[in-house]
């Protein structure tokens, strides 16, 4: 079953909530690493399938087969890979958020920071994340 992006993004809200009304520090300190996490792969699923719902029906089965795998490999969407992406289906896709983000730098600067934080969770560093940063990652994304 897959959720579409509203889904998505109220389970990722509801996680969210649930790290700042957490009354222990280190298990509100542990839902928002997971949250973090949890945003990015979420920003990742919603690429997949905002590109899948643009093509419709129409998209032959091979295509949609090689989407499917491209995904599931797991990239570190940051904003330079992002346009870099929409840029290989359709350059004005590309060039449309590549300007977006040139005029809202917090964006790219909340999700890249999520990102790096990500990765340094992922690979079991300490990382301190509170609920205010959570929250900026999670408008950004």
């Amino acid at each position: 079953m897959s959720f579409t992006t509203d889904q998505r993004f109220k389970a990722l809200e509801a996680l969210i909530q649930a790290a700042k009304n957490q009354q222990d520090a280190q298990t509100a300190s542990y839902l928002c690493r997971l949250a973090c996490v949890q945003i990015c792969g979420n920003l990742e699923r919603c690429i997949e399938l905002l590109i899948m719902e643009r093509f419709d029906k129409r998209i032959p089965p091979q295509v949609e087969e090689f989407l499917s795998r491209y995904f599931k490999r797991g990239v570190n969407y940051d904003c330079e890979q992002l346009c870099a992406l929409l840029y290989r289906f359709d350059k004005e896709w590309g060039r449309v958020l590549d300007d977006f983000i040139k005029n809202n730098q917090q964006i790219k600067e909340s999700i890249n920071g999520c990102y790096g934080l990500r990765n340094i969770i992922a690979h079991g560093g300490a990382a301190n994340l509170g609920y205010a940063m959570l929250q900026q990652y999670f408008e950004a994304s």
